[in-house]
């Protein structure tokens, strides 16, 4: 059951007791009732203001935890804008120094770029070039070895061919000298042609440092083998060494080994070995050294003695040196003494040519 006094009621109000409010001003020391505030002035107001005086720090503190340096520090700083002048500019941190060394190396590496690429390309062409030049010379050297074949077959073939000594003599080498030889080896005899069936061998020499002789063999009719040196002269015309194809020999050596004609002399082509038959004219080892003479178509053999104050002594002497049972093909002027007791002994008189063939022609020199 509720009680009286909790019941609603109405009350009827004072106004002018309402209306009359008091206030009360709190101060530092004491309170006081006061009938009304100051007005307060909010909003924008021309006129200088007076600056209250600035409370002291523990006035001011009203928080019991204030946030540490670190904190301050870590609050972000509002920029301020400035205005952009000559001294900001200056002032900049920016490396501008270090922009202009890239770009200068940067520039740098272009050019020797675009350098090297124009002297790899130059470099290109000559290489091409070079290449095109030898490809071009191979070329001609094969045509040119093609004709030079060609023209050692075609020598071949005429000059068996011949039928007279006067053709014959177009075809060999040093023509005026050789045709009194030719004309005595043939006496009075046209030679007979023969056909060459196959030119089966072409082998370039060296002769005394010229590169120009060949070695030809061929196969002619009858079953019949033919060997000859042949040369290619300046004019680009092969030659063939008529002397050395016949060995050519002033008088049969068989018939001048078994007649021997006193006084005689004459250029043979023989081999030459060093021996010991000392015997006779001859028996004076100090005084004379012994070859021993053979011939390529010969059975005969016979001793030659160089007298060891010849000037050519010497140079025998050495080209026959460690030569044993190797004899050496040489031109040697033989002569046969007037007055010998001798049955093989004959003397040299001179050393002609190293070898069976003359490199240069001996009319000439």
């Amino acid at each position: 059951m509720a009680k009286e006094k909790d019941k609603l009621e109405l009350r009827p109000v004072d106004e002018e007791a309402v209306s009359r409010l008091h206030y009360v001003r709190l101060r530092k020391d004491a309170a006081e009732e006061v009938e009304e505030l100051p007005a307060v002035r909010v909003g924008l107001r021309d006129g200088s203001r007076d600056r209250p005086d600035a409370a002291s720090r523990d006035k001011l503190k009203t928080r019991s935890n204030e946030p540490g340096v670190a904190s301050l520090i870590e609050r972000e700083i509002p920029a301020t804008e400035e205005p952009w002048d000559t001294q900001t500019m200056a002032e900049s941190t920016f490396p501008w120094g270090w922009v202009a060394v890239v770009a200068c190396l940067f520039g740098a590496a272009i050019i020797w770029s675009l350098v090297n690429v124009n002297r790899a390309e130059e470099q290109r062409r000559d290489l091409a070039q070079e290449a095109l030049a030898i490809i071009e010379k191979e070329k001609w050297e094969d045509m040119e070895a093609v004709a030079m074949i060609d023209s050692l077959e075609k020598v071949v073939r005429d000059f068996f061919d011949s039928r007279s000594v006067e053709e014959m003599l177009r075809y060999v080498r040093h023509p005026e000298r050789v045709a009194p030889l030719m004309e005595n080896y043939y006496a009075g005899k046209d030679p007979v042609p023969l056909r060459v069936v196959e030119v089966f061998s072409l082998e370039p020499l060296t002769i005394d440092q010229r590169a120009n002789f060949w070695m030809v063999s061929c196969e002619l009719e009858g079953q019949l083998q033919a060997h000859m040196l042949l040369e290619v002269t300046l004019e680009k015309e092969a030659k063939i060494d008529w002397e050395t194809f016949v060995c050519y020999q002033p008088v049969s050596w068989d018939e001048f080994a078994r007649t021997r004609p006193a006084g005689y002399t004459g250029d043979f082509r023989v081999y030459v070995e060093k021996d010991h038959f000392y015997s006779h004219d001859f028996a004076d080892s100090e005084t004379f050294d012994c070859y021993r003479l053979t011939t390529l178509n010969g059975t005969e053999t016979l001793y030659g003695y160089v007298n060891r104050n010849d000037a050519q002594a010497a140079l025998i002497a050495e080209m026959t040196a460690d030569r044993e049972g190797s004899p050496l093909a040489m031109i040697l002027r033989l002569h046969l003494p007037d007055v010998t007791d001798s049955p093989r002994g004959l003397v040299v008189r001179e050393l002609v040519s190293p070898r069976w063939l003359f490199v240069e022609d001996p009319g000439e020199m």
